[in-house]
Parts: structure tokens; sequence; C-alpha cells
């Protein structure tokens, strides 16, 4: 998709015409300068539309919360940056990208190489602290069929996988004050072929929000599991450690996906940060909103963000 930037806005903006890999979208206050700080979110949203609408408190509607409202914020933080300290804003650069939702490409945007990257997601104006861990696994357990009126004659792979799960629940996972704790959602669980028969397959889908490392995770499981089912794994993703609070704001651990563990170039930056307004806890839902005081209190956060990195 082809765009022009800046035939519609003000004149202190640089404009340019160029091919946007996947209908993302880069804005710079020039051209000719690479920026220092990049102020990052996605554009797209998950199904189905819901049309927005608002109220003198909150404005609703898909998106509004994950991630327009982020985009909206940081659009207006730069905006008062290039009225205010136009040699900050020369600094800053807003990267809006699609697939977040999907497949995390925009990693594959590359091209820029900040010093600082702020990734805006709900984090109810608190910075994260990490961006947790995602490993997905599938234990089965094999046992064999027979009549279930008579136990000698089969083994149910069902009541074998029982147990291994329970243990699982019971294990005590990794705990940190500052990072969290590493979590578990047994997700799926399938098996078994009749009610008159010993199941001769079982398998669950489990789901780890990892603190610590995937590498480490996946050995504690290894270790409850101790040869009961087999673990296939699935997918994953390390935790990102994020950069400390520069500003006076609390912090939080998040749980949920970003784009940030997917940038090619994470390790170079010299700063990382998770910071948005609104609650993911409403985000992918039908009553998803955005309280319009946060969505002020962001954009004054971002613009103290800001300054104090362009230092």
């Amino acid at each position: 998709m082809s765009l022009r930037l800046g035939a519609d806005t003000p004149s202190q903006y640089s404009s340019k015409t160029y091919t946007v890999p996947r209908g993302n979208i880069r804005v710079l206050k020039s051209f000719f300068t690479a920026p220092r700080i990049l102020f990052n979110t996605h554009l797209d949203t998950v199904p189905p539309y819901i049309p927005p609408s608002e109220d003198d408190s909150n404005i609703y509607g898909r998106g509004s919360n994950d991630a327009k409202g982020q985009m909206a914020c940081m659009v207006s933080a730069a905006q008062s940056l290039v009225e205010s300290h136009p040699n900050v804003a020369e600094q800053l650069g807003l990267l809006f990208v699609v697939g977040e939702e999907v497949d995390h490409k925009a990693n594959d945007f590359d091209t820029l190489t900040p010093e600082y990257l702020v990734v805006g997601e709900p984090t109810e104006l608190k910075f994260a602290t990490i961006q947790k861990g995602a490993l997905k696994v599938m234990l089965r357990c094999k046992g064999a069929a027979g009549h279930s009126g008579y136990p000698q004659e089969g083994e149910s792979a069902i009541h074998k996988l029982v147990p291994v799960l329970n243990d699982i629940l019971e294990f005590e996972w990794p705990s940190d004050d500052v990072l969290g704790t590493t979590t578990v959602n047994i997700g799926i669980i399938e098996g078994g072929q009749a009610l008159n028969a010993w199941a001769e397959h079982a398998s669950a889908k489990i789901f780890l929000r990892v603190t610590t490392s995937v590498a480490d995770a996946l050995q504690k499981l290894e270790t409850v599991v101790a040869g009961r089912a087999s673990i296939e794994p699935m997918s994953h993703n390390e935790p990102v450690v994020l950069s400390g609070a520069p500003l006076d704001i609390s912090t939080d651990q998040v749980a949920f996906n970003t784009d940030l563990a997917y940038y090619s170039r994470l390790s170079e930056l010299k700063g990382k940060y998770l910071f948005g307004a609104g609650s993911i806890r409403n985000a992918h839902s039908k009553h998803e909103f955005m309280p319009k005081k946060e969505l002020r209190a962001c954009k004054e956060a971002l613009i103290s963000l800001a300054l104090k990195l362009s230092t």
C-alpha cells in the first residue's frame, strides 16, 4: 500500500511517498533524522467490528482500548511535542503496524534502529516490568481399549492423564515479586472413544505463561510429568524483561502477548517499555471501552517519557 504522509498535516512535517509492507504506517518528524525514540502500537483489531460510541466518561467500540486508543495518545503526544519541544520531536518516530493480533509481523519492519522503544498496550497506566513468555504444549497418554466392565482387559489413557494434570496444577511454579508468577492453563482435554470402553488415547493442551525462560519451564514440566505422558511442544516465545520505569508511575506484570518479543533488534535497545491507557480485561470483548480521563493521562505520561528519554 502506498501512502503520502504530510499532504493534509501541518507544514512542520516532512512528506514522502513510499510503499508500506502489510499496511504498516511510519511517521517521522523529519525523514532525514533516524528516530531515537519510537512509539509503536498496532492498527489491527480482533473481530467482530463493534461501531464506536461514547458518553461523558468513556469511548466504546472495537479497538477503543486495544489499541486505537493507544495510537490516539501517541499521535496527540507527538503533536504537542512538535509545538512545545521541536528538538525532542525531531528524535521521535511513530510506527503503527498490522498483524499484531495474528502473526506479529511488525518485526519485519526493521529498517528503524531506535535507542528506545515504547509499545502502547492497555496496561492501566502502569509500566510493565515483564511481558510473560508463552509455552504451549500437548500432553499425550496411551491406553489399551477394552470393555469398561472388565478392568483387567484394558487400560484407560484418561485415567493415566488425570493425575499428571493434577500434579501440574499443584506444582509450585516460579514466582517473583517483580516478574510475577508462571501460570498454567489446561485449555483443551480430549480422549476416549465410548463410555463403555477404556480410553485408548487421551491428550491435553496446556498454556504456560512463563516468567523465567522457556527452557526452565519445559524442564520443570518434564520433572512433574516424569515420563507418565509424552510432551510435544507446540509453540513458544521467551519472556521479555522490560526496562525499569523512568517515571514515578506504578508497575505491574502483563500476561498477554505483544510485538515486543518479535522485534528483531530487541537486544540492541537502550530501553524498552510497555505502557498504555485502558485495561486488557475488557479488550476483545463486546464491552470494550476506554476511559477518557486515561487517554488524557496517557498522553501526558508519553510527553514526560519522551522528554526524559531525549536528555
